[in-house]
């Protein structure tokens, strides 16, 4: 059903003149055909298991339409899917835990073969530690400064 941007009444069909004003719906027509045409082939494209071409054609409906409702029920059920893989695939559990064992050392390698931070970079970054924590020290054995006497106003 379509709503006549004119007159605001609904047209029974997708008929290209509004039944009660005359006004020209074709442009409208053409999208919700358009529209319904990108979801039946996104649906084709599901059932022959093409789910790649099917996610692109449903993100194709919704830049035209945001809020259609097929078009995002699917596209959320492929991400949800394609989340529970990535957390339930012991694979990429296992590579994860072996690059958090292995952190350490590969930065110690990187080091090794001159890839990592070079010493001058690694002096300036230990003189900036060693001022603030001796700026942190002297702030705090400082006796605080005395409070000056409130200004005096002259009123007459």
């Amino acid at each position: 059903m379509l709503t006549c941007p004119l007159c605001n009444k609904k047209a029974a069909a997708l008929e290209r003149e509004c039944p009660s004003c005359r006004a020209d719906l074709t442009l409208l027509v053409d999208y919700v055909e358009n529209l319904a045409g990108g979801l039946v082939r996104a649906e084709e494209l599901t059932r022959a298991g093409q789910l790649g071409e099917a996610v692109w054609t449903y993100l194709e409906v919704l830049e035209v339409d945001p809020d259609n409702a097929t078009a995002r029920r699917q596209v959320g059920r492929v991400v949800t899917a394609v989340r529970q893989f990535d957390r339930a695939a012991p694979g990429r559990r296992w590579l994860k835990q072996l690059q958090r064992r292995t952190r350490f050392r590969r930065w110690i390698a990187a080091w090794e073969e001159g890839d990592g931070p070079s010493w001058s970079s690694l002096f300036w970054v230990f003189l900036v530690v060693v001022a603030l924590l001796l700026g942190i020290f002297l702030g705090q054995r400082m006796p605080p400064a005395p409070a000056s006497p409130p200004a005096e106003t002259s009123s007459r």
